[in-house]
């Protein structure tokens, strides 16, 4: 879960906070001037990001990987299970 400050870093990232939380960082600011720095590299980071035209692609996931993912998984925990004789539950 993200710290008060990474929130409100965020937040001024994406200029989505309100007054009352501009003026919560503004505090946080003048307590904390590492906030800036971080601030000035974030967006610099994302400057970069920008010009370089990426951009994200969401992709379909196959169909049958919630099977397999279930399928390995009961594999690992019955190899487990013949261990020591004892199943997972047991312990």
């Amino acid at each position: 879960m993200p710290s008060r400050r990474e929130e409100l870093i965020a937040g001024a990232l994406t200029g989505s906070l309100s007054d009352a939380e501009w003026q919560e960082l503004d505090q946080a600011r003048a307590a904390d001037p590492t906030i800036d720095a971080e601030l000035a590299e974030l967006r610099a980071t994302a400057s970069r990001l920008d010009a370089a035209d990426l951009s994200w692609r969401e992709e379909a996931l196959p169909a049958s990987l919630e099977e397999r993912i279930r399928a390995a998984t009961s594999e690992s925990e019955s190899e487990r299970d013949g261990e020591d004789g004892r199943s997972s539950s047991d312990l």
